[in-house]
Formats: C-alpha cells, structure tokens, sequence
C-alpha cells in the first residue's frame, strides 16, 4: 500500500474528489454542522473550478454528488424504488403530532418495529445475497442507501415541522376577518414605510434583503403598513412558501452546489455594501425557486401580498450559498417559537411560574396570544430591509425579529422555559 504522503497531488486526485464529495454531502444532511468550514470548502472548489487554477493543478478536485438513485442503478437495483415497502422502511416516525401534542411511546415503538421490519424484508429480498438476486449489491451496501433516504425524509420532516406548526397556530388562534382586542396583527410602518402591493404574480423590486444597500432608509422599525386582514393573508402566505421551500430543501441544495461549482458561470468579487462578497448568477437555484413560488401563488386563492422578486446573485443575495444559508435558518428560529407555545401549560404547572404569567399577562392564553401576535407582526413588519415584502425581505424581518426578543415582555416567560437561544442546539 503507498501512503497518500508519498504520492503527488495529481496521483491522489481521486482521493481529494471523495473527500471533497463526503464533505458537501454531509452538509446537505445536517446543515447545522460545518457552519464554518462548509462556506471555506465551497469556496476553494470555486476557485479550484477557475480554468486556469484547474490547468495549474494538473486535476479537477470537483465530482459528482453521490446519489441514492444512480448508485442503485449500477449496483443493477433500482427497482427497490418502485417497491411500495421502501415507503415504510423510510418512513419519518414523529414523536410528536401536527398539533404538537406528544405522541404515546408503545405506539411509537410499534411504528419503529414495524420500520425495522420492512428494512429487514427489503435487504433479504433485494441484497446481492438474496435468493434469485441478479443484483451485485451487498447487504450493507443496501442498508446505507436506504438509510440514506430513510435521512433525507427525516431532515425534511423535522424541517417542515415547525413551519406546519406556525401554521396551525396562526389558524387556530386568529381570525382573517375579525381582531382581537389587545391582539390585532395590525401595522403601522413608520414614515419610510409604505402598502405591500397586492397583485397575483407580484412586481417591482425590493432592495436590500441583508438590511443594507444603496438605496438605504431606517429599517429599525416596521416599513410596511397592512390591515389585520392583509397581514394575516401576508403571514399566511410567506409561510406556506417556507413550507413549500422545506419540503424541497435537498433538491435546492443540489441546485446550489452545482451552481457554486459551475464551470460555465465564474463569480465576480464585489462590494455589496456588506464588505466584499462572490456574486454569481443562480439559474438552477432560480428556475426551482420560481415553480415553488407559483405553485404557492396558485395553491393561495387570492391575490398575492407584497412583492414576488426572489433576490439571486446580486448585491443583497450575492449567490447560492448565501441563499441556502438563509433558508436552512428558518426551522432553527421558528421551532423555539412553537415548541416555547406548546409548552406555556407545562412550566405553569409549578404554582410560582403560574402566578407569575397571571400577574405580568392575566392568563395563560394571554401570554401565548402576546408571543403570536408579536412575532406574526413584527416577524413580518419589513424591518431590516428596504421594503421588506419581497420574498427574501420577510425572511431577514423574522431574523431582525429574533434579535430584538431580549427587550419583549414576555422574554423572561421565555427564559423560565429553558430558552437558550435561536442559534445552535435546542434542549
């Protein structure tokens, strides 16, 4: 065996490929590790994909996303796929229901068991090994591939979760027509603040979806002024297209890498007003982007509130990877929202937190209407971007909206739940 060491960079060039390779699909499966060293590595095999660097090297160290399917093919197994058993193998098993209510453990373990029966049923039948098997692919060779896909389920339903939850909370505890006293999802934008313009396929262009650009005006407070009714149609949609973004996250994950390290499409280094960023053109991330947005558009029933201009590759989202950084965020701020509503009954359960919430809100449902409504306002007021109704403005008005949750009233309510914060793991 020669030692990795010994050889040239030329003779280890498939060893730098597969590297490189496990690294970019790891991060596709857990977008919250590498948050430091993914954007480093994307951008070394920008440059490595440079003509000139590529002719230096000798070597490409660019390959091919592995994927489930392809391998399935060349191992001559891919009819697994067609098999109504791989739904179940695979199958995402939730401990908690839509509602979020917690879900009995015997069931649960049933569920597991009967997964692990079917896996066991497909490896018998389709591994290389099986009786009357034309395939050449091995039983743990199988067993990773579904595992694999049995992954992928499992990060687009934890991902889709809180979205559907915010949804069912929206639904359930306001009304589009009739509001609330104490509890309108009103707004008033300040004196840079204008009316979301309200058309089914949107138009105009908002600037500034990171909260700076030429074209700057004070985004500390709301910018956009909308009736109860607007905002929740406004609310009601922007999260429905994050679902629909979720539930499509791989596929645009994809998209992203082989725009990144597109040989026909070279980045330029420019000052977006945010120091100098890689601005490259998206059209695989665009053209996915687009067909979600219409089909959200369509899926609506009514007219369409704010603006429909997705920023791609310019000075406010420079380019894929800024891009699919946003949208891996939204799970990670939304989820302590609603796993913090599920929880109101469980910490009032101790007497002293209890009198607590009726001293400071008057109820327990008055603590968690004061969070919806806040967040489903000021999530969603335009802040932090100049204009704040274009698809990526309501995304950086909830980010604007987490930072400023120290000065709310109801924080210390949060802090009592064990609230660490809306970055990193959540306890």
């Amino acid at each position: 065996i020669t030692s990795i060491a010994s050889l040239t960079p030329k003779q280890n060039a498939k060893f730098f490929q597969n590297i490189f390779e496990i690294g970019r699909r790891n991060k596709v499966l857990n977008p919250s590790k590498m948050r430091g060293t993914y954007g480093k590595l994307m951008h070394l095999l920008q440059d490595a994909q440079s003509p000139s660097i590529a002719k230096s090297l000798g070597f490409t160290l660019y390959k091919d996303l592995v994927m489930v399917k392809p391998f399935l093919e060349m191992r001559g197994t891919s009819s697994i796929l067609d098999d109504e058993r791989l739904i179940g193998a695979t199958m995402f098993i939730p401990t908690r229901d839509e509602y979020g209510n917690i879900i009995d453990r015997s069931i649960v373990n049933e569920r597991v068991r009967r997964k692990k029966d079917l896996v066991d049923e497909l490896l018998d039948e389709y591994s290389g090994s099986g009786p009357g098997s034309g395939s050449t692919i091995t039983r743990e060779e199988l067993l990773l591939c579904i595992d694999s896909i049995s992954d992928a389920i499992a990060v687009v339903e934890s991902n889709v979760g809180p979205v559907n939850r915010m949804i069912y909370l929206l639904e359930t505890n306001f009304d589009q027509h009739n509001k609330e006293k104490g509890f309108s999802l009103e707004l008033r934008g300040s004196g840079n603040s204008f009316s979301s313009p309200s058309n089914r396929y949107g138009g105009g262009y908002g600037f500034g979806a990171f909260g700076s650009s030429f074209l700057s005006r004070d985004s500390s407070g709301p910018t956009l002024s909308h009736s109860h009714s607007t905002q929740y149609t406004f609310v009601w949609q922007s999260l429905h297209l994050w679902r629909e973004v979720q539930m499509n996250m791989h596929r645009l994950w994809v998209c992203a890498d082989d725009d990144l390290l597109s040989t026909t499409t070279s980045y330029q280094l420019l000052n977006t007003g945010q120091g100098l960023n890689r601005v490259q053109s998206c059209p695989k991330v665009g053209r996915v982007m687009r067909g979600l947005l219409v089909k959200t558009q369509k899926a609506a029933g009514s007219s369409w509130v704010g603006l429909s201009v997705i920023h791609l590759g310019d000075r406010d989202v420079p380019n894929a990877l800024v891009f699919i950084d946003k949208y891996t965020q939204i799970p990670r701020f939304l989820k302590p929202i609603a796993d913090f509503i599920d929880g109101i009954p469980e910490i009032c359960a101790d007497e002293r937190i209890d009198a607590y919430v009726k001293d400071q809100f008057g109820s327990q449902r008055n603590l968690k209407m004061a969070v919806l409504a806040d967040y489903f306002k000021h999530g969603f007021d335009g802040s932090g971007d100049d204009g704040g109704s274009c698809i990526d403005g309501r995304l950086t008005s909830s980010w604007n909206w987490t930072s400023r949750i120290a000065k709310k009233n109801y924080y210390h309510a949060f802090m009592l739940s064990g609230f660490q914060g809306f970055d990193g793991d959540f306890k």
